[in-house]
């Protein structure tokens, strides 16, 4: 799925994002209404996996990318604005998704904070070590 390390997609959009997945992978296999599958047997059938997974973990890649990256890159740079920016007030309203706000569930998920510039690069010294970060993925 190009380009998918960098979608902000809430999870109601990745919940239909699965559900035709899932339509597609049915149709391939031939099952029609009468007869009924597990998501999870479909799944081990198609040896395929959720499309939200493989977005989830697009995106822990594309972090990784980042954080290895050169510290005067645009990426890197603007990692370090939004953690500079994060006791600034938001909005009034409901908070906005944003790649940035699910980079931080991952992280929480994860047990890992980035609250500040020392926590930024405490995860980039994790992520030098590439077999580590990988191990970090959760399946």
């Amino acid at each position: 799925m190009y380009n998918s390390s960098c979608w902000a997609a809430p999870k109601s959009v990745l919940e239909k994002l699965d559900i035709a997945h899932r339509r597609h992978l049915r149709s391939i296999l031939n099952y029609k209404y009468p007869h009924h599958i597990s998501n999870k047997i479909l799944y081990e059938r198609c040896n395929s996996e959720p499309l939200s997974v493989r977005v989830a973990h697009s995106r822990w890649r594309m972090l990784g990318h980042v954080l290895r990256g050169p510290t005067d890159g645009p990426a890197y740079s603007s990692l370090i604005f939004a953690v500079n920016t994060l006791q600034l007030q938001g909005r009034r309203g409901r908070p906005q998704s944003n790649l940035f706000s699910l980079i931080l569930q991952d992280l929480s998920v994860r047990k890992f904070s980035l609250n500040d510039l020392n926590d930024l690069k405490y995860l980039t010294l994790i992520a030098q070590d590439r077999a580590h970060w990988r191990s970090l993925q959760i399946v």
